[in-house]
């Protein structure tokens, strides 16, 4: 089907939370608070354990932010500028992760061994694994981060003031410098945060199978969340099927991605059968937590493959927000196997402790994002290829 196509656009503006979801971010954030204190009153290893899920959770979605718009830039696409700010609004939850990780710093020999004291024969993992050379470079990787992330999106945000078409250039030469920085720093805060839970075991495809994660659960939010401005309105004039229907053919090659490479890494350890690689895995197949491993292959694999098969089901506005909610769950699900087998031998139950702390995170989450688009246009109206991404594909 043929539409005329449009030549012109106002830009929307900025876009402000009704006071009834401003309040219930803020109560989310309430329950959180009260739910982690009461955490630590009844068990602070777990009430630790549930932060640093969360933590891990949304910082990754805070990265996939910046990351998104930086690949975008670096490979000059063009029918993502109607939904690159966006990712770009999730980039600004990461100056509050940089603050939440200074809070978990005292909560860390709850969480990991080598912080409680466990001694290691190698100096090196010894020195490694320790708190001031931890606390330095997880520094130093929210400054990068944060830098980055400061140059691209303010960038963007200049050239909707300016107009200035020479800033697209300087975009891409920063995006293009932050790809390998990225790389780097991401692959070795997921050790830090999430391997060295277990620091006598190690997987040299974990940081693959980090970020894989991260890119297909952000796909999953970034979508739900240009969806939510489509229909508020803020982008209902230049957001169309084809740009849900991309969406979702990502969020389908990163499910493929994602299972392949989860399970790379479970057939090699479980092939070659060396005690130091099997650890891991052997903790988290038995108690009850083999049952939440299997439901990650149905929510991080089966629902959204075989969901996201057809070219109708990904135009399918209602059906692609039913897919990424489950895509998200399985994330969640996903960091809570990582993380929570090390707090106990068996399943540990959902309760109040974890729905509330998760609440909590929720909350910090909408708040800072809801900011972002607060004070700035939910569109990139300047940018001097928008129009070619407005019309994108125009047959739907």
């Amino acid at each position: 089907m043929h539409h005329t196509a449009i030549t012109s656009i106002e830009n929307p503006g900025s876009v402000a939370l009704t006071a009834k979801w401003r309040t219930a971010l803020i109560a989310c954030v309430v329950i959180g608070v009260l739910a982690f204190a009461g955490g630590l009153a009844a068990d602070p290893a777990r009430a630790w354990h549930n932060y640093l899920v969360g933590y891990f959770l949304f910082l990754c979605w805070g990265l996939f932010g910046v990351f998104f718009a930086a690949l975008n830039h670096a490979v000059n696409a063009t029918w993502v500028i109607v939904v690159r700010r966006v990712a770009e609004g999730m980039s600004w939850f990461l100056p509050v992760a940089f603050v939440l990780f200074l809070f978990m710093l005292p909560g860390l020999k709850h969480i990991f061994p080598w912080a409680a004291g466990e001694q290691f024969a190698d100096p090196t993992k010894q020195r490694w694994l320790s708190l001031p050379y931890f606390a330095a470079r997880h520094i130093l990787f929210f400054f990068l981060w944060i830098f980055f992330a400061w140059k691209i999106v303010g960038l963007s945000l200049k050239q909707d003031a300016t107009g200035d078409v020479l800033l697209s250039k300087k975009m891409i030469r920063w995006s293009i410098a932050f790809m390998p920085i990225f790389a780097g720093t991401f692959s070795l805060a997921a050790f830090d945060l999430m391997m060295s839970l277990q620091p006598e075991w190690s997987s040299t495809i974990f940081g693959v199978y980090c970020f894989a994660g991260l890119f297909q659960s952000g796909l999953a939010l970034l979508t739900i969340l240009f969806i939510i401005l489509k229909r508020q309105g803020a982008l209902a004039n230049v957001a169309t099927p084809s740009h849900l229907k991309d969406l979702g053919t990502l969020l389908f090659a990163f499910t493929i991605f994602m299972t392949y490479i989860g399970f790379s890494q479970f057939m090699l350890i479980w092939y070659a059968n060396l005690p130091e690689e099997t650890v891991f895995f052997a903790s988290r197949m038995q108690g009850g937590w083999e049952y939440l491993f299997l439901s990650l292959v149905v929510f991080k694999f089966v629902i959204p493959f075989f969901g996201l098969l057809s070219q109708a089901a990904k135009k399918n506005e209602k059906w692609l927000l039913a897919i990424c909610v489950v895509v998200l769950i399985g994330q969640y699900l996903d960091i809570y196997w990582l993380t929570m087998p090390t707090v106990r031998e068996s399943f540990v139950p959902f309760s109040w402790m974890e729905i509330g702390t998760l609440l909590g995170f929720i909350g910090l989450f909408g708040l800072a994002v809801s900011g972002f688009f607060a004070k700035h246009p939910v569109l990139a109206a300047r940018d001097p290829r928008v129009l070619q991404s407005v019309n994108w594909r125009f047959w739907e």
